[in-house]
């Protein structure tokens, strides 16, 4: 079985909450507890249960809408979860939103046990499987680290070469050329290794949930505006000389997210609008505050990002990669994913093919309570 295993118990009911927690805590299981659904929802991304336990009339967000963010969430959409409910006539609808099972109350304390260790043995084994693909899947990863990293070493070594031996041979534009050349795949080196890094970090986190507050305990102070524009713009300007073609309109608010976090977001999903659009095409960065919440799009004209595969971003897979043979090892788009899923928010896109894609990210500005 797991080792520490960790259940996220939801109740606002006071006295069952305490029963429950105590019949778990009674069997060696680390027990967090949460008093509405919001709260319930923040401590599974906190505390990444092995097990969610909910009872369906829970204040501010009640079980169901819980259960349906933790199935349409990446990082919590495995976790197995027990809904518990006084309405018999509501079964189906927590089997549709995906629940494991469901109790009804009144639940004894042997029907409640046996519920959660056959859940437990699941997912374990559901998790032995998918560490054995994930291994499977690693060893091929290794061939995309080397194409990559060897294309990009190649363009600054043979640039460089080119301007030693030229003896003087090159006009001024043509050493120009060879100078953004040599820069353009430098930058982008720099940026796959970032991104290998930022990957490493995430899997390690996956594995030891603990590490995940890392992602989720932040804030952007107020400026963060300037400083963002400003890496955009160099971005535009070295890496696709494109200066012209970028526009940044941005509200100045503080955001609930770590700024390198925040700033990765940007970074990613404005690199690969302007990598999907040609010289000329706008895109345009804008940020504004609606409600409770943060929301960035990110617009181009270019090919569009087929709007139908944002569930299947992944690391390594480029959309479209063959059709225009893209470089990058394709993990951009999965790190912004998984960073806004971490902080909360949500990440939506549009797109029709040759008519651009609209890439609108949404991140709170407080922390649930």
């Amino acid at each position: 079985m797991i080792q520490q295993v960790r259940i996220l118990l939801a109740d606002d009911d006071e006295k069952e909450r305490e029963r429950l927690e105590g019949i778990l805590s009674g069997q060696d299981y680390i027990v967090k507890t949460s008093r509405n659904g919001k709260l319930a929802l923040f401590d599974a991304i906190e505390f990444h249960p092995h097990l969610v336990i909910i009872n369906t009339s829970l204040p501010k967000m009640d079980g169901y809408e819980v259960l349906g963010h933790i199935r349409s969430n990446p990082l919590l959409q495995n976790i197995p979860v027990i809904v518990y409910t006084a309405q018999t006539g509501n079964a189906r609808k927590a089997m549709d939103l995906g629940a494991d099972d469901i109790l009804f109350k009144p639940v004894t304390d042997k029907e409640f046990l046996r519920s959660v260790r056959t859940r437990l043995e699941r997912y374990q084994k559901h998790n032995s499987s998918f560490q054995q693909k994930s291994h499977e899947i690693d060893t091929d990863v290794f061939a995309s680290y080397y194409h990559e990293f060897n294309t990009l070493l190649h363009g600054i070594l043979g640039g460089t070469n080119l301007l030693i031996s030229s003896n003087g041979k090159y006009s001024q534009q043509q050493t120009q050329e060879l100078l953004f050349s040599v820069l353009k795949s430098g930058l982008r080196l720099n940026h796959s290794l970032s991104n290998l890094l930022l990957l490493e970090e995430i899997r390690r986190a996956d594995l030891n949930p603990q590490l995940i507050t890392m992602f989720t305990n932040g804030l952007s102070e107020k400026g963060w505006t300037n400083k963002i524009t400003g890496e955009l713009q160099h971005m535009a300007l070295e890496m696709y000389n494109r200066p012209n073609d970028l526009e940044i309109k941005l509200v100045d608010i503080a955001v609930r997210i770590k700024y390198e976090y925040l700033l990765r977001i940007f970074i990613e999903i404005t690199d690969n609008a302007l990598k999907f659009s040609k010289h000329g095409q706008k895109v345009t960065v804008t940020g504004n505050v609606e409600g409770e919440n943060y929301v960035i799009i990110v617009k181009d004209n270019g090919k569009g990002f087929p709007s139908d595969k944002l569930d299947d971003i992944s690391p390594y897979k480029q959309f479209g990669s063959k059709k225009y043979d893209h470089s990058g090892l394709g993990i951009g788009l999965y790190l912004a994913k998984r960073l806004v899923v971490f902080n909360f928010g949500e990440i939506n896109v549009e797109a029709n093919a040759d008519e651009g894609s609209t890439f609108t990210v949404t991140v709170p500005l407080l922390k649930f309570a």
